[in-house]
């Protein structure tokens, strides 16, 4: 059985090592799932959030009355986007902060793809956000 010196100078056997790496691969892993959950998430609002502008747009459009008239699709789809993009934010803090001590613990976790591709979704929230407030200024 081959030994493997720490820093520390404690001897580990090579097969307890394999399975810290493994626990510790385990851990990086629910932690990339646990970012995906929160970017499905914030997705569906936003989507929600353009179903509701465009319902209520279309039915200005067509001449049929408001279901509401204090509360309109602009309202509800600004509030939804607001909300997707602050879940995104928090969760990409509790994210970096989680990887983070993974990372002390273990530096051989990789790089997380949910990372790359919650900050794609953020800027996809702060571009729709945006052409609301764009649009809602021009008319």
């Amino acid at each position: 059985m081959e030994i493997i010196q720490k820093d520390n100078s404690e001897k580990i056997p090579d097969s307890k090592k394999g399975k810290k790496d493994l626990q510790m691969e385990r851990i990086r892993a629910a932690f990339e799932r646990l970012q995906l959950a929160w970017v499905r998430t914030s997705l569906t609002l936003l989507a929600i959030g353009i179903g509701a502008y465009e319902f209520f747009f279309n039915r200005l459009e067509s001449g049929k009355k408001l279901l509401f008239e204090e509360f309109t699709g602009r309202e509800m789809a600004l509030i939804l986007y607001v909300i997707a993009i602050l879940v995104i934010i928090l969760s990409l803090i509790q994210h970096w902060q989680s990887m983070a001590k993974l990372k002390k613990s273990y530096a051989g976790s990789r790089y997380s793809i949910a990372t790359f591709l919650s900050v794609l979704m953020l800027l996809l929230g702060i571009f729709l956000l945006g052409m609301l407030l764009w649009n809602s200024s021009i008319s």
